[in-house]
């Protein structure tokens, strides 16, 4: 699928309202901008011109020509395969037998991890891989459902021989956060990017020097904007409404990328020190 589609698709349900007509724009036409310019685009949204443009630079597009130029392309694809995947929840009904239902949430599933998946750029993978093996000390902040996949990834660097550490008591993750050095790091896990207790959590490392990687929602969050580093998917507010682990699969996803690459470029003799004694306390 168009990683450009996936990112139009990803702003529509951007906390940034800009992105969110804008975005709605360019679906509703179905990708197809051949008649449109940034100054009529922006007259029929209430927006200014430099928004517009704006817009299509967070994309990675040079300008609007440009988005309008790479969207040209998958403009006829998108007619003939999009599908209401957006709308999967509502679509599954008391009628439905569990075949359908499995059928349907296997749609959900292979969609939304496909498409975040196209939201990472690999250069984005290599610089946070380079944060997080030069970090002196790693500390990991999330609260509510991003708590357990801090926790996740706090297991998962463990096993590498990092020095990571988190706590899920959210005081603890603030004065962690707090006693970190210019050599350290601070991972953040917000779904929104606009959790304040995170938003907190960042501006003491920042206090402190430290760098800020953030797991969070494709888009001008304000926890996007306030790190160093981000690594985005897609996050729809419907997955928590209705107390579904999308959110937490695609976070975890996401991560799983930037994993594979740790362990091509990790000290081996450091993470077999750090299995053994898995092991040993194990048994």
């Amino acid at each position: 699928m168009n990683t450009l589609v996936n990112k139009v698709k990803a702003l529509l349900y951007s906390t940034n309202v800009n992105e969110q007509k804008i975005s709605q724009f360019i679906v509703d036409l179905g990708f197809d901008l051949a008649e449109q310019s940034a100054t009529k685009v922006g007259a029929q949204l209430g927006i200014s011109d430099s928004s517009i443009i704006r817009y299509a630079k967070g994309l990675g597009c040079t300008g609007f020509p440009d988005l309008k130029l790479k969207l040209a392309g998958a403009a006829a694809q998108q007619v003939a395969t999009q599908t209401p995947s957006h709308t999967i929840y509502e679509e599954i009904s008391s009628s439905d037998s569990t075949d359908v239902i499995l059928g349907k949430s296997k749609q959900l599933f292979t969609d939304k991890i496909e498409q975040s998946l196209s939201l990472i750029d690999p250069e984005v993978i290599d610089q946070c891989a380079e944060a997080i093996l030069t970090s002196g000390k790693i500390v990991l902040t999330g609260i509510g459902a991003s708590a357990i996949v801090a926790s996740d990834i706090n297991h998962k660097l463990i096993r590498t021989g990092l020095n990571v550490h988190f706590n899920s008591d959210y005081h603890s993750q603030i004065v962690q956060a707090s006693l970190l050095t210019e050599k350290d790091l601070l991972i953040v896990i917000s779904a929104r990017g606009e959790t304040p207790e995170v938003i907190v959590a960042i501006e003491k490392a920042k206090e402190a020097g430290a760098k800020v990687l953030a797991l969070t929602r494709f888009g001008k969050g304000k926890v996007a904007q306030m790190s160093d580093y981000v690594l985005p998917y897609s996050y729809s507010e419907t997955h928590e409404q209705l107390g579904m682990v999308t959110s937490q699969l695609l976070q975890m996803v996401a991560f799983d990328v930037l994993f594979f690459k740790l362990n091509t470029l990790i000290d081996q003799g450091k993470m077999s020190k750090a299995l053994r004694t898995i092991r040993t306390i194990q048994k």
